[in-house]
């Protein structure tokens, strides 16, 4: 049996690297597969092995505009929606996809899904990309129009898998070789505890002494300036580190990343690039449940992912002073085990 299949993730950059594997189902690859994906994103499908079909979509008034034409163009057997919308599903509805999975969650998940199932991804028992695969795996089981309970699901979540090529004018630009640098991104979004600037300097430090002839290279956005700026001062316009914050695109980040000796970044979407690239990945988590490493550590082959050594009693946000271990993230002492793990990686 064949059709065609729409992926729906209107997310950021690590959930739609968990969410981009879950297409290789092995009991759907007979049917064609499309995803849409948030705007801004497109280099990421572009650089999967193997490249995957899409379309974007912006969360606004021209994104629904831009859904209905593409529904309206093109014919789908079945969707699995991950995150997205309300008004996605209402399309999805109206169009009559013939089988529609997602998380039943929200109210307009239960109107307008009709094989929804219940997770608990609050409870972080399992990894984000294995949630995902849950509901590609409730797909398969539903286009094989069998009328018994799906079995328990235990299978895990394949590993995306990014290709970028060498960018030598890049390289030439900011006058760096293939595998003599290492990346240190404290940046993100903010949606998880962080590490202090001054450990960072401290890791800088260290990994200097250690490694003099290996350049440290920070990455990041404008945007992220209250994690960098005390950074900066300390080191730049130091011949052993280079500050390229708000200076490379996307497709530019991807294969600096993959020319690279490794990433040191906290739970952010560029740590989950790094780790698709195989490149070595250190991540710092936050203990928070819903920020657990359980559910969003970087995957691949050359990963380690650091947590403060505190059992920690919050689920959605830090407690702050109201916690015995705030600020735990500042426990979190990591360089030896980094050098051992590093030179292993590396060997």
């Amino acid at each position: 049996m064949s059709g065609r299949i729409l992926f729906i993730r209107l997310d950021k950059i690590g959930d739609l690297i968990c969410t981009l594997c879950s297409d290789d189902h092995p009991d759907l690859k007979e049917y064609s597969k499309d995803w849409l994906i948030s705007k801004g994103l497109e280099f990421i499908p572009e650089h999967a092995v193997p490249k995957r079909r899409f379309a974007t979509l912006t969360k606004n008034w021209e994104g629904f505009k831009d859904l209905f034409a593409y529904l309206k163009d093109h014919h789908f057997d079945a969707s699995v929606s991950f995150q997205c919308p309300w008004w996605v599903h209402f399309l999805l509805f109206y169009f009559r996809i013939p089988i529609r999975v997602g998380v039943l969650s929200q109210w307009h998940s239960f109107l307008f899904l009709n094989a929804g199932i219940r997770q608990k991804r609050s409870q972080a028992l399992h990894h984000e990309a294995d949630y995902n695969f849950e509901l590609v795996d409730t797909l398969a089981h539903k286009l094989k129009n069998d009328p018994s309970p799906r079995k328990p699901f235990s299978r895990k979540a394949p590993i995306l898998q990014l290709e970028a090529g060498m960018n030598e004018i890049l390289l030439h630009k900011w006058h760096l070789k293939p595998k003599s640098y290492f990346i240190v991104h404290p940046g993100m979004a903010g949606s998880s505890l962080n590490w202090p600037q001054d450990r960072y300097i401290d890791f800088i430090r260290s990994f200097h002494t250690a490694y003099p002839e290996i350049k440290i290279v920070m990455t990041g956005t404008i945007a992220d300036s209250e994690y960098l700026d005390e950074i900066l001062s300390r080191f730049e316009g130091q011949n052993f580190f280079l500050n390229l914050q708000g200076k490379l695109n996307s497709y530019e980040l991807l294969s600096l990343l993959s020319s690279s000796q490794g990433i040191l970044a906290p739970s952010t979407g560029v740590l989950h690039l790094a780790a698709a690239l195989g490149i070595p990945t250190f991540g710092i988590f936050s203990p928070i449940k819903v920020q657990h490493p359980t559910r969003w550590a970087p995957r691949g082959k050359k990963t380690k992912t650091y947590m403060p050594p505190v059992k920690c009693p919050a689920h959605f946000e830090c407690l702050k002073e109201r916690c015995p271990h705030f600020n735990c993230m500042d426990q979190i002492d990591l360089f030896n085990d980094f050098k051992t793990e590093f030179e292993k990686a590396l060997s």
